[in-house]
């Protein structure tokens, strides 16, 4: 949930439109030359080729500077270049030069090469070439830095065989363990402020431990609790499903600090809180998450702009980093927004400060028909020695090196506001739930 830069920058071909945007450099106009996208520490390089006479294939390689320690997930994308002409898949083939394509190359760690098929109508002409770009698919809270290269006619066939990509499987989650915790989250007085009930005994948490707001983000909601909060409805039962719910809220009236006055954030204090939040952590409850511990979420999200769902995991020991993020989705009314699309990453203390590595993971390539917000999905992560697996539904899709450490650490579920998510474009779409079927710890 706290962000960290995990881009740097694009090395570019001269001639090309270049706008500035923070850390990226993003072109304006496809990309037309070799050149290299930084991610991180990786440097990935897109290889202009050459097709030969009579040659109705191309294999466009990218290649990383050596082997992904972290996934990486790339979009690519095929553009008319000098006097060619693309058309879709389907399309009448007249007059046309190659049929444009578009999908997603995933860097597994291990993996150092991928090849993108590229289908010709008819054999490339000189004085003629295929323009082709990859764009670092951190999207939506990077934007989209990209490089590409050009694909060019030459007088010699090929000699080469086929060129195959790298393919280093992700391990499964291993069949066998010991469940060390498990909850529904059903209980009446299952959370509070403090992390415990008027018992003594110990429940989920309705705050950080640092307390109800996280300006660094620029949020947008207060993370109310009912008994401090009455105006606010934090949480529930469904009845349709019988499963806990939380809830960030519209109040256009803004929220009560209960001295009659407004509650307001401190990076924009002439405006008051419009919107609460909602969190439940297991601070008090159950903080013992170390190496070879599987931490499992089952969870429905609910697609409302503006809304930030998250769920995460933060070390006992106070301060910030580390971190590790299982799902974080950035809900938006943007037209690119992907209804499929979580981010997975972790946050360390590096040598120059807070840093990050994260995937935007397209989940319809993991699991088909995939849908985040009409049933029920889970998510977890195993915390190993040497790296942090991601799982959806028990099938793995991206890893992270574990540059974080051992814990032990304790679970965080929300649903945040703004950010990076944006404002809200539909305050009436509110509340935004995220309904939970339960949480469970596996010691392996």
């Amino acid at each position: 949930m706290t962000q960290a830069t995990r881009r740097t920058l694009l090395k570019g071909s001269a001639g090309l439109a270049l706008t500035t945007i923070g850390p990226l450099t993003v072109f304006d106009t496809p990309a037309a030359a070799d050149a290299a996208l930084l991610i991180g520490d990786a440097t990935i390089v897109v290889v202009g080729t050459t097709v030969g006479p009579g040659e109705l294939w191309a294999d466009l390689p990218v290649r990383l500077n050596s082997p992904a320690t972290y996934t990486i997930v790339l979009e690519y994308e095929t553009f008319s270049g000098s006097e060619t002409i693309g058309i879709l898949p389907g399309e009448a083939t007249a007059g046309a030069d190659f049929v444009l394509s578009k999908g997603f190359l995933i860097f597994q760690p291990g993996e150092q090469v991928k090849f993108v098929k590229l289908r010709l109508v008819r054999p490339l002409q000189a004085g003629k070439s295929i323009v082709f770009q990859i764009s670092d698919f951190g999207y939506p809270l990077f934007g989209r830095a990209r490089a590409g290269g050009e694909v060019r006619p030459r007088s010699q066939p090929s000699i080469a065989g086929a060129r195959v990509s790298d393919d280093v499987a992700l391990p499964s989650l291993p069949s066998r363990g010991s469940v060390i915790f498990s909850d529904r989250l059903l209980g009446r007085d299952f959370a509070s402020d403090d992390g415990f009930t008027a018992g003594g005994a110990p429940c989920w948490q309705s705050r950080l431990a640092t307390g109800r707001r996280q300006e660094g983000n620029r949020e947008l909601g207060y993370y109310a609790d009912p008994s401090l909060n009455p105006e606010t409805t934090v949480w529930g039962i469904d009845p349709a499903t019988g499963c806990r719910f939380i809830q960030a809220e519209h109040h256009p009236d803004g929220l009560s600090d209960g001295q009659g006055g407004q509650l307001a954030p401190g990076w924009r204090k002439e405006t008051p809180f419009r919107f609460s939040s909602a969190m439940v952590t297991s601070r008090t409850l159950f903080n013992r998450i170390t190496l070879d511990s599987y931490v499992e979420f089952n969870v429905r999200l609910m697609k409302v702009p503006g809304s930030w769902p998250a769920l995460w995991l933060l070390p006992l020991k106070p301060g910030w980093p580390p971190e590790i993020d299982v799902l974080e989705a950035y809900i938006t009314a943007s037209p690119r927004y992907r209804d499929d699309v979580i981010f997975s990453s972790i946050h360390w203390e590096g040598e120059k400060g807070p840093d990050a590595r994260g995937a935007a993971m397209p989940l319809g390539l993991v699991e088909e028909g995939v849908d985040l917000f009409s049933r029920f999905n889970r998510f977890g992560c195993l915390i190993g020695k040497q790296k942090i697996v991601y799982y959806l539904n028990d099938k793995p899709y991206c890893a992270m090196p574990n540059l974080v450490g051992a814990g032990p650490w304790y679970m965080l579920m929300d649903v945040a506001v703004g950010g990076p998510a944006g404002e809200p474009s539909d305050p009436s779409a509110f509340p935004a739930r995220m309904y939970i079927d339960g949480v469970k710890v596996v010691q392996f």
